[in-house]
Order: structure tokens, then sequence, then C-alpha cells
């Protein structure tokens, strides 16, 4: 397969990968979180007030699904690839990130939470980017005294 074919599979599946991984986080947070019967979705004060009463472990999931999925997509584009590369780091950090921000601006969310979010979510991409790049680095180079 050619490299940039292989490339652009692999960025897309690892898109694919980090939402999907966000959806089933989310969706575990629904199940323990349960909203109240009879809740209209359409109404966007019912909406605010029901998320304002949320507990925290409901916000820190949501968050959680939003780092792991950094951490997955990334991984399987690396997977994928056969490699770490920075655009994959930098293409899944920014759509989670403007992610995060689109939903920080249609639904009322804590300040500590869109603080804590838009710190961590470029601090995951980083560090997972340099941990992968770091473990790849090391399967690729030869064993010491076979240079």
């Amino acid at each position: 397969m050619p490299a940039l074919l292989r490339t652009i599979l692999a960025l897309l599946t690892g898109v694919v990968v980090t939402f999907f991984t966000i959806s089933a986080v989310e969706q575990l947070g629904h199940i323990l979180y349960r909203a109240p019967v009879g809740l209209d979705w359409q109404d966007s004060s019912a909406v605010s007030a029901y998320l304002k009463q949320l507990p925290v472990g409901a916000l820190l999931l949501v968050l959680a699904g939003w780092l792991l999925g950094i951490f997955t997509g990334l991984t399987a584009a690396t997977l994928l690839a056969g490699r770490c590369r920075g655009r994959f780091a930098l293409a899944i950090g920014i759509l989670v990130f403007l992610g995060a921000v689109s939903n920080f601006y249609l639904l009322p969310h804590p300040m500590w939470l869109m603080a804590l979010s838009l710190t961590t979510i470029p601090l995951v991409t980083l560090s997972s980017w340099w941990a992968l790049k770091q473990r790849f680095a090391q399967s690729v180079l030869p064993p010491e005294g076979e240079q």
C-alpha cells in the first residue's frame, strides 16, 4: 500500500476510534447518571437546569472520555501507520479541542471543567504523542551490538 494512502487511512481510523471512544464513555455516563424521566431535550432552560445539577463525577466522566479518546485514537492511527506522526496528534487533538469548545458554547458547564478541559486536552495530546513516539522509536531501533 502506498505510504500516503496508508497515512490517510490511519488518520481517518484514528479519528473514528477517537469519537467512538468518546461516545462509549459518554454512554456509560448516561447509564450511571440517568436524566430525569420526561426531560424535554428541546427546552434549553430545562437542559441547562439539568446540567447544572449534575454531580462532579458525571462531568469528570465527560472529560475522561475526551482524554481517553485522544489516547485511543492516536494509538490506533500509530499502529496502522507503523509509526507515530505529529500530524496524527495535531489532527486528533485539535478535533477534540474544538469539540470541547463547541460543547462549552452550546451547553452550560462549570468554569472549573472548562479550564481543566482546555488545559488537559493539549497536555494529553502531547504526552500521548511523545509516549507513542518513544515506544515506536524503541521498537524500530536494532538491539545493541547488531549495528
